[in-house]
């Protein structure tokens, strides 16, 4: 049990509330019985000194207790250990440090992170958005400091969570913000989007719509990348803002990988004939360049991937020349799924194409289209099944559960 022990310093009286000594000392144990480790942590007041008692024998039942030393670690030191904790390539961490030096440095950098709490998480969103932030950009990067704090928690170096207090509707498995039916496009303003996009990119355009790719995927096509025979895309390579030194010699360009896969790991995803064409059509048109015959090239740089920002300022374009703004490169991936789900293909093969991490992931973000497609599966049985029953009726007769009859002796009239 933790015992309090009282410890009078030589300060004289009138000075003892003011002074800096810690008179109220709390020793325990470590949990172990006789072979945990013996602690002792002091307090000014004698009510923190006997809640802190209280405490570490209810955190040491239950199977909580965490050394209070090691939440004194900076959250940097955290952020790093998780970090060096993945399997990321080391261009994904140089863009973690970016985005680590850009958003969440400056704010929980030195603080203890143990003392980082759910009203700190709440400034820092408000910092975000006060800098002209999106609220999905925010979302994002709380998902990721959400997963440094667990790992913080699953390592016992803090014993919860900050980011799920500040905000209790972020359950777990629910990071995805579900689209809705005004997030989806038309095929006509699918098309009215792409007649109004440069010809140089348009086939990247069609990618997204067409092969449900990522706008740093959509830039990275390539010939070697088509399987023309078997009208199947390889998706192994992104055009990024970050950490492409290995292939393409510039922070900026064109590096293997893509999100949710390790290095050299690869998706495939069909081609529809139509996109075949409209592919072919591109290279006679443009021309490939470089060893793998990549399709897109930089307005004003030869042998150069164009920049990441600029396709997606071509499609901003596109789009309010459309009289579709409110459209953004994502639109297009939702449109490709969505027509995947009207088209009843499982799930399985839609999250696999597009790149989801698993099935969950696309029933969170496209649920609503998923219940359509289970109401239209219930409706497609009720047609097969249920239209015609008069000439099937009393061929199926229930047992009788009566005491009357050889089959029915031993039941109980009351059953």
């Amino acid at each position: 049990m933790a015992t309090i022990k009282k410890e009078e310093c030589s300060c004289p009286r009138r000075q003892k509330p003011k002074c800096a000594h810690k008179p109220y000392r709390v020793s325990y144990r470590e949990p172990g019985g006789r072979a945990g480790k013996p602690r002792q942590v002091s307090f000014k007041r004698l009510e923190d000194a006997e809640a802190f008692a209280v405490k570490v024998e209810r955190d040491k039942d239950l199977g909580t207790y965490i050394n209070p030393k090691a939440g004194q670690q900076t959250f940097e030191v955290i952020w790093r250990g998780w970090v060096e904790a993945g399997t990321l390539e080391e261009s994904s961490k140089r863009n973690y440090q970016s985005v680590y030096d850009n958003h969440y440095g400056p704010f929980f950098g030195t603080k203890p992170v143990g003392s980082i709490t759910p009203a700190n998480i709440h400034e820092w969103e408000a910092d975000q958005k006060a800098r002209g932030y999106k609220e999905s950009g925010i979302s994002g990067r709380m998902n990721v400091l959400s997963s440094v704090f667990n790992y913080a928690v699953s390592a016992e170096i803090i014993g919860r969570n900050p980011c799920k207090k500040a905000n209790p509707r972020r359950r777990a498995g629910q990071q995805y913000i579900p689209v809705s039916d005004a997030d989806i496009p038309t095929m006509e303003e699918v098309l009215g989007i792409i007649a109004e996009a440069p010809k140089l990119i348009r086939a990247g355009f069609w990618a997204m719509a067409g092969c449900g790719t990522r706008p740093g995927e959509s830039l990275a096509l390539a010939d070697a990348s088509v399987d023309w025979e078997r009208q199947i895309l390889t998706v192994d390579h992104q055009v990024s803002a970050y950490g492409c030194q290995e292939i393409s010699g510039y922070r900026r360009g064109v590096k293997r990988g893509t999100k949710h896969r390790a290095f050299g790991e690869a998706r495939i995803t069909p081609v529809p004939e139509s996109l075949a064409e409209i592919f072919g059509d591109h290279i006679d048109a443009f021309g490939t360049w470089g060893d793998r015959g990549w399709f897109f090239e930089s307005p004003r740089l030869n042998d150069r991937h164009p920049s990441y920002d600029w396709f997606l300022d071509q499609f901003k374009d596109a789009a309010k020349a459309a009289g579709t703004p409110h459209y953004t490169p994502k639109s297009f991936r939702h449109f490709f799924v969505s027509e995947a789900i009207h088209a009843q293909i499982p799930l399985f093969e839609i999250a696999a194409w597009v790149g989801h991490r698993t099935t969950r992931t696309t029933e969170l973000v496209y649920g609503h289209l998923v219940r359509r497609a289970m109401i239209r599966g219930a409706r497609t049985v009720h047609n097969r099944l249920g239209l015609n029953l008069e000439p099937f009726k009393g061929l199926i007769v229930p047992p009788s559960l009566t005491s009357s009859g050889e089959e029915g002796e031993g039941w109980d009239d009351g059953v």
